[in-house]
């Protein structure tokens, strides 16, 4: 068996495109995120969904939609990254992964992603994830 180009830890996972996960594991880091940007939505709406009355209050919800910005644009990075590995990992193009950018066609890619087998053989982006015995 051949050994991996890559340590197994979470910034590989997201925030690398080398390498292949398998499907399991696209849908936990997947659901991973989603459940962050939740988390921050609920956290928000909490906050300052009676709307906002004073300017201090004003500026925290500024702060705040920054943040939430910029944790947005960090976890479509690491789905980008996931894709581009599950796509390795099936022997697809990794320019595939702008099919997740088309609001028809996303909801289809992103099913497909999570529902095709692994390849069972080696290919150019590593071995396979987590072979079957």
């Amino acid at each position: 068996m051949t050994s991996l180009n890559h340590p197994l830890s979470v910034k590989w996972l997201l925030f690398s495109f080398r390498g292949r996960i398998g499907r399991k594991s696209f849908l936990l880091a997947a659901l991973f995120l989603m459940l962050i940007q939740l988390a921050l939505l609920s956290f928000a709406v909490s906050l300052y969904g009676n709307g906002v009355e004073d300017d201090s209050a004003q500026a925290g919800a500024a702060l705040f939609g920054a943040v939430f910005l910029i944790s947005w644009v960090v976890m479509a990075f690491s789905l980008l990254a996931l894709t581009v590995k599950r796509l390795h990992d099936l022997s697809l193009p990794a320019i595939l992964g702008v099919t997740l950018l088309i609001p028809g066609i996303a909801f289809f890619a992103w099913l497909f992603l999570a529902i095709a087998p692994s390849k069972q053989e080696t290919n150019e982006h590593g071995p396979v994830p987590f072979p079957r015995k």
